[in-house]
């Protein structure tokens, strides 16, 4: 993105903030999904879910300024990363995407080939291609690596690409025999990773200290599932999701770096990238499992979760969310839902935005 056009975000962005959420994407005859703002709140990426043909396009959009556009993965030639490209199928998995700090202004993704096979690629290139399956990308918050999950080794295993070494073999992380590691979670200082290891006796939340030396860690020891962890942008706590005490359902759970779990919010509905935080770490933003009120979103207080309070979206059914510090020092909310109260269409979900004034 070039610097005029962030400067017209600046000036664009501020007219999203009603009282209610607006839709902001296109009608498809698909559902949006996995809405994530750019590290700077200048774009959002999200996912449409084209059922009928299998296939999950990738859109990036400017708030207020002209129409969504495509994620195109190429495929690769035989020589190098830069060579032989030719355009990669619609009819394809595009999803997962990760936004690289503003600085690089960058993203990674997986993308599924002709073979159905997936790899990985920042921006149009494709990197990391190999035997196996290749997914969950998750770009460091310096910008100097890409965790991500592979199976080339017949397990899903964490491996670590320097991406100022592209070309170079990645470092394999984790080998546990037994399980596979996904949903990578970073510390804010790109020093820790947190994920989760699922296996047959269930799923639970790991650490790995130090990356040069990594040896995981237990952070959950519970039955049942364990998962999508999240780190508070301040990095001293680890929001997940957890079933152990209830199968039936989901809770919101909030685990202090060096101390024990305690529970934030019963019943909530899991968002595809983990729990959204605020930017001040005091309040985590879930939608309520609740189809009776047609899953409202609250915004929690950690220290106080009894103060939890319903946000006035005006959406319903909703999903995934993100938050976001705008380039006008607001914060936003985008969220995936069916529709506004009292429209009468709600057969696909959109990607819906608003600022968010006040907070418990």
């Amino acid at each position: 993105m070039t610097r005029t056009t962030m400067l017209l975000t600046a000036l664009l962005v501020p007219s999203l903030a009603l009282a209610k959420a607006r839709p902001i994407s296109p009608d498809y005859e698909a559902n949006c999904q996995s809405p994530r703002w750019s590290p700077d709140g200048s774009r959002l990426a999200y996912e449409v879910n084209f059922h009928d043909r299998k296939a999950i396009e990738q859109f990036i959009l400017v708030p207020g300024q002209g129409q969504p556009n495509p994620v195109r993965p190429m495929t690769r030639g035989a020589s190098a990363i830069t060579a032989g490209f030719a355009t990669a199928s619609t009819d394809m998995v595009v999803h997962e995407l990760s936004w690289a700090p503003a600085h690089i202004n960058s993203f990674v993704y997986a993308a599924s080939g002709p073979d159905r096979d997936y790899n990985l690629y920042i921006d149009q290139s494709p990197v990391v291609s190999s035997p196996g399956a290749d997914g969950g990308p998750k770009w460091s918050p310096d910008g100097r690596w890409i965790a991500f999950t592979s199976a080339r080794t017949g397990q899903g295993d964490i491996y670590l690409l320097d991406t100022n070494a592209v070309e170079q073999a990645p470092k394999q992380l984790t080998d546990a025999p037994t399980s596979a590691e996904l949903y990578i979670a970073w510390s804010p200082d790109s020093k820790k990773l947190a994920y989760v290891g699922h296996n047959d006796d269930g799923d639970n939340l790991y650490l790995i200290g130090d990356l040069a030396n990594p040896k995981p860690s237990p952070l959950t020891t519970w039955g049942h599932t364990q998962t999508r962890p999240a780190f508070s942008p301040d990095g001293k706590q680890i929001a997940f999701y957890s079933n152990h005490r209830d199968p039936s359902r989901f809770d919101l759970y909030v685990l202090p770096l060096g101390g024990t779990p305690r529970v934030v919010a019963e019943r909530v509905v899991m968002d595809s990238d983990g729990p959204a935080w605020t930017p001040d770490s005091k309040h985590l933003i879930y939608v309520l499992d609740d189809e009776t009120r047609y899953d409202p979103i609250y915004a929690a207080p950690v220290a106080q979760p009894s103060g939890a309070k319903p946000l006035p979206t005006g959406t319903v059914g909703n999903g995934d969310l993100d938050l976001t510090t705008g380039t006008d020092g607001r914060i936003y909310l985008a969220v995936s839902a069916q529709g506004l109260e009292g429209d009468d269409r709600r057969d696909f979900k959109r990607v819906y935005v608003m600022e968010l004034d006040e907070l418990p």
